[in-house]
């Protein structure tokens, strides 16, 4: 089981989320590029990236910093959060050489988009993002719902050839809940695509959850707040970054 750290970008700093994109954010660090250089310290094999404010506006607003940090780490990034459009897309492939891009709202909005990056860049370049809400899949920032549910999203994007996808329940995500395992199996067990699960990953014992399931195609977990406060006793990432960051405050983001 792969596990990613997720670095949620809002304003040009670190925050993470509690279930709406735009409400419930929380300030971590003044610089994401320090937080990814630790996840590459504590020997992460990659880094998910999400620009929050790109996300429901619709644009990458976070571009600057995101350059930044695939300069300042050596490991493979994933980037998501507004990229609604194909030169959006080649951009972050060809000018930020990230390892692959994340698709979202475009994917239920555009099916041409996808099918274009997996044509023209190949499917590894692409990951589909699937939001769920009560059994339907929403968009802009989690806030509308495209009325389709989970499954057949995923049908929809394996007949486009993609072949791996981000599932979340967002009412789960920030809230150490675990992860909505019966959605998981369901989208492995009538699918072939392979499955990135995320949301409501808490602690150990969640990740022994996912492990345990021992489905083939579940092979990789993304973690952001449970990282951030050291629910792991392995951790050490919070003090080192304090370390570096000795002007640190939590102050609540509007």
């Amino acid at each position: 089981m792969l596990v990613i750290p997720v670095i949620d970008i809002k304003n040009g700093k670190c925050v993470r989320t509690i279930h709406e994109l735009d409400e419930e954010t929380h300030f971590y660090c003044d610089s994401p590029v320090n937080v990814a250089k630790l996840f590459r310290r504590e020997n992460f094999k990659a880094i998910h990236i999400t620009d929050l404010d790109g996300a429901i506006h619709g644009e990458m607003r976070n571009y600057p910093v995101i350059k930044e940090i695939t300069r300042a780490v050596d490991i493979p990034i994933q980037l998501g959060g507004g990229i609604r459009d194909f030169e959006s897309a080649k951009r972050m492939i060809k000018e930020l050489g990230v390892y692959r891009i994340v698709l979202g709202t475009a994917a239920i909005q555009n099916p041409e988009l996808v099918a274009r990056i997996t044509n023209e860049f190949s499917p590894s370049k692409l990951v589909v993002c699937i939001d769920e809400k009560l059994n339907n899949v929403v968009t802009d920032g989690w806030i509308n719902y495209a009325n389709i549910t989970p499954l057949n999203f995923a049908k929809t994007m394996e007949i486009l050839d993609v072949k791996r996808v981000i599932y979340q329940d967002v009412t789960r995500v920030g809230n150490f809940s675990g992860p909505f395992t019966e959605r998981l199996l369901e989208i492995a067990n009538q699918t072939k695509l392979k499955i990135t699960a995320a949301g409501g990953i808490g602690n150990y014992s969640h990740l022994k959850t996912l492990v345990d399931i021992n489905h083939p195609s579940i092979d990789s977990v993304m973690i952001s707040r449970s990282l951030y406060e050291n629910k792991f006793p392995c951790q050490a990432i919070w003090r080192d970054l304090e370390r570096l960051d000795h002007s640190l405050e939590l102050p609540k983001i509007k």
